[in-house]
């Protein structure tokens, strides 16, 4: 069971990205334009189209009880999801509620889905705000497969009030989930989404903390912002994954490292939770797409690439 935050060791951001490359302490930056010039020189020349956003009436009723100055805010986080395009937008927009909701943790990211359309593995993160030590541990002990929130929304749930969410969970793995995420100040807060079946991910959107009544206060707002960030992320998502068969998926980069660290295969399977059949399977997609046949050849030439941290 977890101990609060200060009885820890702090978890540095470069050991927590090392770990899990994954969660990023901001946006990733590339472009539509910069993603199709490295695309056009793979065998998948044609991303995939944007993520288009359904005409919606305005709501007026989601203003009706906010004041002069919330609603001048709330206008200018729309302007900016509007005007999103990276995923280095989305995170000063992230910031930009975070102000507004007046939720101390949040943050945001993609999740691909497996073929039963429940959460596989997320495929990146954009941390604003949330623990290094909560993330670190969420992530080395695979709560994504009993989180209930997590659960609850890839299922097509589009937004959970999580002392709801945590007060329905019956089995003993997840009520000891929610045991260790209070222990971590993770006591109340909302979490919303979009589901893309078609495409096989979903984004997703947490603000914890604060007032619990603040954020179901700004819950109609923050779905009617879902659209615009999910397009962004989930474009960026998808042209990502068509720039070629030379890149490394966030699995694969988090074996290679561990590999970099001297790791053999049985020990990254026990420190990252999967299988070791399923190990050797990424090495050996590692050793394909890198053009090398042995595992000091891969780092050396991951780093060479850029594709590891040098530090």
């Amino acid at each position: 069971m977890g101990r609060p935050l200060d009885q820890h060791t702090q978890i540095s951001g470069d050991t927590l990205q090392s770990a899990f490359p994954f969660i990023q302490q901001g946006g990733w930056k590339n472009t539509p334009a910069q993603h199709k010039s490295h695309a056009s020189h793979g065998r998948h020349s044609q991303p995939a189209s944007p993520t288009a956003i359904p005409h919606r009436p305005f709501p007026a009723e989601l203003f009706a009880d906010l004041t002069k100055r919330e609603i001048q805010a709330v206008l200018e986080i729309m302007h900016y999801s509007i005007e999103a395009k990276t995923g280095d937008d989305v995170y000063q927009v992230l910031r930009l509620i975070q102000r507004v909701v007046a939720c101390p943790r949040v943050i945001g990211g993609v999740a691909r889905l497996n073929s039963k359309g429940t959460f596989g593995e997320f495929n990146n993160v954009i941390n604003v705000s949330y623990s290094n030590d909560w993330l670190y541990t969420y992530c080395k002990n695979e709560y994504a497969a009993i989180d209930p929130v997590l659960q609850h929304l890839s299922s097509g749930t589009p937004t959970l009030i999580w002392e709801q969410t945590f007060a329905a969970s019956t089995s003993q793995k997840q009520r000891e989930f929610v045991e260790e995420a209070r222990a971590y100040g993770l006591t109340n807060g909302i979490t919303t989404g979009n589901v893309d079946r078609s495409r096989g991910i979903a984004t997703f959107f947490s603000f914890a903390g604060g007032d619990a009544s603040d954020a179901v206060r700004y819950k109609g707002i923050l779905e009617y912002l879902v659209p615009y960030l999910h397009r962004v992320l989930a474009t960026g998502t998808l042209l990502l994954s068509s720039i070629g068969s030379k890149g490394l998926s966030p699995r694969e980069i988090t074996v290679l490292l561990w590999i970099k660290e001297g790791k053999s295969n049985w020990e990254i399977a026990h420190i990252i939770g999967i299988s070791e059949r399923t190990v050797r399977f990424h090495v050996e997609s590692i050793f394909l797409k890198l053009d090398t046949s042995s595992r000091t050849q891969a780092v050396a030439v991951a780093m060479e690439r850029g594709l590891l941290p040098t530090a």
